[in-house]
């Protein structure tokens, strides 16, 4: 019977540790020093309808146009047959009128500004959506963990998810942070479905390492709990890796094929499954061998 190949990682634990934290405070400064742009769908903006004379081009040939004029993100919409609505931050007169000199052969039929209400609103059922996921999760965990042993109690478990599920949440936070100085990226709805899609995935890969934590330490072939990890953390490590790669690479084709409007989606999606399949293989199990001392 092949032996099975056991690394140490816990040898590295304290390094794990160090970086996710680091990590965290990193994040933190960008989202204080930097402060996410806010999109439409946050900020407020106008909507501009317009029509066309002639034949209307495509939203991709409109969004080359009006890219030279820095108006951050364009979300178009195509209501009648030569009619598109224009939705982007607040502009002045000067900028309108520039738009329209992109725009030849087209007119305005409407335009109204989106008030700040209507986006406040927006913000704050946002963000109790978030808590509410991560707690959610939490519980779920806390429940689908039932004690294995004196010390090895399903809060501990509960805990280190709730950590690397916020820890994921505050990095993608920062990175669109800093994409919005360094390229103009807006958080909006996109972004925040590809943050609550990092969580959800990020869970999945938790629960994986922890079940096959439960699993040996239910087995008790050992009492040593690093060894009982490291066992653990290398039975699912080609699963884990191999399962975030499929996941990855349909998701670096939108960056590939230069799909504009979703560009940031992608990146922080990207980065999102990265920083959870780290934490699932390197930081999860640490986190426990320092919580827990012995079984």
């Amino acid at each position: 019977m092949k032996e099975e190949k056991i690394f140490n990682f816990l040898k590295f634990k304290n390094l794990f540790i160090f970086i996710f934290f680091g990590i965290f405070i990193l994040s933190v400064f960008s989202i204080f020093y930097f402060k996410p742009k806010m999109g439409l769908d946050f900020g407020g903006g106008t909507l501009i309808e317009i029509e066309f004379e002639k034949e209307k081009p495509n939203s991709q040939e409109i969004k080359q146009k009006l890219s030279e004029l820095n108006l951050g993100e364009v979300i178009i919409q195509e209501t009648e047959k030569n009619r598109v609505l224009l939705k982007m931050r607040k502009i002045s007169e000067r900028e309108k009128s520039q738009i329209f000199e992109k725009l030849k052969d087209a007119k305005e039929i409407r335009s109204e500004m989106v008030g700040p209400t209507i986006s406040l609103e927006l913000k704050r059922k946002s963000l109790w959506l978030t808590l509410f996921s991560l707690i959610a999760i939490s519980v779920y965990i806390a429940l689908a963990f039932k004690r294995i042993t004196k010390n090895l109690s399903p809060l501990v478990f509960s805990t280190i998810s709730f950590l690397g599920l916020f820890q994921n949440t505050i990095f993608l936070l920062g990175v669109i942070s800093v994409l919005g100085k360094l390229s103009n990226a807006e958080f909006n709805i996109s972004i925040l479905i590809a943050i609550l899609t990092c969580l959800g995935y990020g869970i999945n890969d938790t629960i994986v390492l922890f079940d096959r934590i439960r699993e040996n330490v239910l087995k008790r072939k050992t009492k040593d709990l690093s060894e009982i990890i490291n066992s653990s953390i290398s039975q699912t490590f080609s699963r884990q890796v191999n399962t975030s790669l499929v996941t990855i690479f349909p998701v670096l084709a939108i960056l590939f094929f230069k799909v504009e409007s979703l560009k940031f989606f992608s990146m922080v999606l990207v980065l999102g499954i990265l920083n959870s399949t780290l934490f699932s293989l390197f930081v999860g199990g640490s986190m426990l061998r320092l919580i827990i001392k012995e079984l």
